[in-house]
């Protein structure tokens, strides 16, 4: 039997005692000697385009010390995945501060100033004239025929075709919109199985799988998108020195977000001292650093290296700390009389946020096929655009999901076959 130091042992992990008494600094704790304060000036809509900025009135404002907008904010960059190859970068990917908001909450600008509450004073003072763009919310929404679409080219992203040898094309907003029968089945409360985007995949023939089946059950689900709301805000204080970024910010992976300001900011990975001393919660959303981060870091070298702080708060966390994605799923899967699961038929409509495709669909349906392990298999989906804030990583991405909607179904089985439903998971 292996030796065991600590299992079933009453023991303190090593930093107890600092959280505990207080001790333990997170990102705000942090401070240095005239250190500056920064906050952001976020969209009150869903989306729109800035128009034109007037910070004459806050520059005048003592204490005012500096204003960023998007102008400022290096655009997107290319970057190198765990195979080493690169990923170009999509010119309407995400960035520190926009000019053009794609959900409501979004930065559109930072002031920079000797305490936060003169920074909230020259908020105050700013003027921005803004031009309302069209917007949508609902990922399914957008699917009905003659509906606003999130973004002016589209409401569903396209990753393209691969070619051989060539890097992944760049993903692209296109229009889906459903036919008129196949919305008037959505009204009738079952979801359309329309075009795809996301990579399909199968295992098997579905159909003959299905032709076996005692029970086959066709059914739509809703799971709900979750913000992940860290207890800890995401955070950042930042200052140069010695031609060096030093930053104390909230992460889950230092040399994930050294590599991300890397990226970010045209650094190389040994001009950054990155300090990350205590998490408060991430669960995804800080696996590398956030894209805001940076916004401290480019005030302190427009202030000729000063150290910058920008703590966030909740109403802002709300907007930027990302979420889970909703996921509307029609799940048809077949039954033998002994409860086996036959074969799924799987359709999903991911909530996408405005930023890009992700994969939570895709691995949705990856968990629903190894935890049911059935015979046969087909995925199909698509990644829908909405003016909501971006959707990311939690827990288990796309795991959840894939759980959700088939733990549904294969409980309803379970009552309509008269068995155990543990016969069935095996």
């Amino acid at each position: 039997m292996a030796d065991t130091k600590l299992v079933g042992k009453n023991y303190s992990t090593p930093e107890l005692r600092a959280k505990v008494t207080g001790r333990s600094k997170f990102a705000e704790d942090f401070r240095a000697e005239g250190m500056l304060f920064a906050r952001l000036v976020l969209s009150p809509y869903s989306h729109a385009r800035v128009k034109r900025i007037d910070t004459s009135a806050a520059l005048a404002i003592p204490g005012v010390k500096a204003i960023l907008t998007a102008d400022d904010v290096p655009g997107p960059k290319d970057q190198i995945n765990d195979n080493g190859q690169v990923i170009k970068a999509n010119p309407l990917s995400e960035t520190a501060l926009t000019n053009e908001a794609m959900y409501q909450g979004q930065p559109v600008l930072a002031v920079c100033a000797v305490d936060e509450l003169t920074a909230v004073e020259a908020i105050e003072r700013i003027k921005i004239q803004w031009e309302p763009l069209p917007f949508n919310v609902d990922p399914v929404a957008s699917l009905v025929p003659g509906a606003q679409n999130p973004r002016v080219d589209g409401n569903v992203w396209s990753r393209g075709t691969p070619k051989p040898g060539q890097p992944p094309p760049l993903p692209q907003p296109i229009d889906v919109k459903w036919t008129e029968a196949e919305a008037e089945e959505f009204r009738q409360g079952r979801l359309p199985v329309t075009k795809f985007t996301d990579p399909e995949w199968k295992l098997g023939d579905v159909e003959e799988g299905f032709k076996k089946a005692s029970l086959i059950m066709d059914e739509t689900f809703v799971t709900p998108n979750v913000s992940h709301q860290c207890l800890e805000s995401r955070t950042a204080m930042a200052f140069w020195q010695n031609g060096k970024l030093h930053i104390h910010t909230s992460t889950q992976g230092v040399v994930q977000a050294v590599f991300s300001f890397v990226r970010w900011l045209d650094l190389k990975p040994e001009d950054i001292v990155l300090v990350n001393e205590y998490t408060g919660g991430g669960y995804g959303s800080k696996g590398g650093g956030s894209i805001t981060d940076i916004i401290p870091a480019l005030l302190s070298k427009k202030l000729g290296g000063a150290p910058v702080m920008m703590r966030i708060s909740r109403e802002e966390e709300h907007a930027i700390g990302r979420a889970r994605p909703a996921m509307h799923g029609r799940m048809k899967v077949g039954f033998t009389k002994e409860g086996r699961v036959t074969a799924v038929d799987m359709f999903t409509v991911t909530e996408g946020g405005p930023y890009g495709p992700g994969n939570d669909g895709n691995t949705a349906s990856q968990y629903a096929s190894l935890l049911y392990q059935p015979e046969t298999f087909r995925f199909r989906g698509i990644t829908a655009i909405t003016n909501t804030p971006p959707r990311g990583a939690l827990s288990q991405p796309g795991g959840m999901q894939g759980c959700t909607l088939m733990d549904q179904i294969v409980t309803k089985a379970a009552r309509k076959l008269g068995i155990d439903q543990v016969a069935i998971l095996c």
